[in-house]
């Protein structure tokens, strides 16, 4: 069964308890919907129910919504962090953008979705530079070699976390990827690339704005989990941020997509931060 988008299931929660406190208030009172006609029966009773569950649903969902997809903005190591619906290619300065661990920029819905996010990269953004870019990823290099890539069957495959600079991109080594051309990344893996990408974050990013998606809310598959919980990403990038004390001068912007958004509970998030 599919999950229940986190604000659909948090608008069921404030229409149950509505519908209960007024339930509660018509006890207290001795006020029954049958007080409108004694013709009611226990259907007629339970088909009004459903309906002003359904009717005051509907304008929690949208309120809820509205307010949902307002920019959240708070303070991480002291520094703006930003969490918006928007176009992260819109977004001035870096713009982070996980790769596999060979940075692979074949576009053909195999190696490469044209809809992900490195694949709009390359077919809107680069506009026939691709050799420059192979160039400019076969030339990176790192200041730790904890970064240093390994050759594997003659390609160079980077540790997880590795960011190589192009134009104003960040290219992130974000997954593994197999013989079956599936890109993947183990859950306790996770935490750590994202550990790693704040550490190179600080080495590359001169003092310009870092925009990041959702990292994980792709094709990528999370091995350990069931489906994929977007609170608990954002959650985890929030929190590694916080233990990086990475305290980038102009901040941070979290750009996610509307569909992404729906699925986060952002009030658990703005308790937590």
């Amino acid at each position: 069964m599919k999950k229940i988008p986190a604000l659909l299931k948090r608008s069921l929660q404030y229409s149950f308890a509505i519908i209960t406190f007024i339930n509660t208030v018509a006890g207290v009172i001795g006020f029954t919907i049958r007080d409108f006609s004694e013709k009611l029966t226990w259907w007629h009773c339970l088909i009004i129910l459903i309906a002003a569950y359904v009717v005051i649903t509907i304008p929690i969902f949208f309120g809820l919504r509205a307010y949902q997809h307002r920019s959240y903005k708070t303070k991480i190591n002291g520094k703006l962090v930003t969490i918006k619906v928007g176009d992260l290619f819109a977004e001035s300065g870096w713009k982070v953008i996980p790769f596999n661990e060979f940075f692979d920029t074949q576009v053909d819905d195999v190696i490469i979705a044209h809809s992900s996010l490195n694949g709009i990269m390359i077919d809107e953004y680069i506009e026939g530079k691709i050799e420059e870019l192979n160039t400019a990823i076969r030339g990176a290099v790192s200041a730790s070699s904890k970064f240093l890539p390994a050759d594997v069957d003659g390609r160079k495959k980077y540790p997880l976390g590795r960011l190589i600079p192009y134009s104003d991109f960040l290219m992130l080594a974000f997954t593994h990827f197999d013989e079956q051309n599936i890109a993947y990344i183990g859950v306790g893996e996770y935490e750590q690339l994202l550990i790693r990408m704040w550490v190179e974050l600080r080495r590359v990013y001169m003092g310009k704005e870092i925009a990041i998606p959702l990292i994980g809310t792709g094709v990528t598959t999370i091995d350990g989990v069931s489906e994929k919980n977007y609170t608990e990403l954002l959650r985890c990038i929030l929190c590694t941020l916080k233990s990086s004390k990475f305290q980038p001068q102009k901040g941070i912007t979290i750009v996610l997509q509307p569909e992404a958004m729906d699925q986060i509970d952002m009030n658990a998030i703005r308790e937590e931060f």
